[in-house]
């Protein structure tokens, strides 16, 4: 299993309830997948740079994922086939994000 970040576009024209039927069907597809949801940030409404599937805004999640290699295609699929999801992306992380012991260091010294 790897570990992914996924943020996803819903489109602001939905309803709340068919929003989180959305979003819950998003949930299910990852747990059929033998995948786990890690967390899940929503961001909110937020106004689009340029107009999706004529859509002005449109409500923003984050999610990590650990997931098989295999099943991000599968994924991408997904949203491309459920209406309603205006964009996606999935990003695979490598590790964790930390600055090495010598940068923080030099950084300190210089300040």
């Amino acid at each position: 299993m790897n570990d992914y970040e996924v943020l996803y576009i819903v489109s602001a024209s939905l309803s709340d309830e068919e929003r989180q039927a959305l979003v819950q069907k998003f949930h299910d597809f990852v747990e059929k997948t033998q995948g786990t949801i890690n967390s899940e940030v929503e961001w909110g409404l937020k106004t689009l740079a340029y107009p999706i599937k004529k859509q002005a805004n449109g409500y923003y999640y984050l999610a990590n994922l650990s997931l098989k290699p295999e099943t991000v295609k599968d994924l991408y699929y997904f949203f491309r086939v459920n209406d309603g999801f205006l964009r996606a992306m999935i990003v695979k992380k490598e590790g964790k994000e930390t600055l090495p012991e010598t940068k923080v260091e030099e950084v300190e010294e210089n300040v």
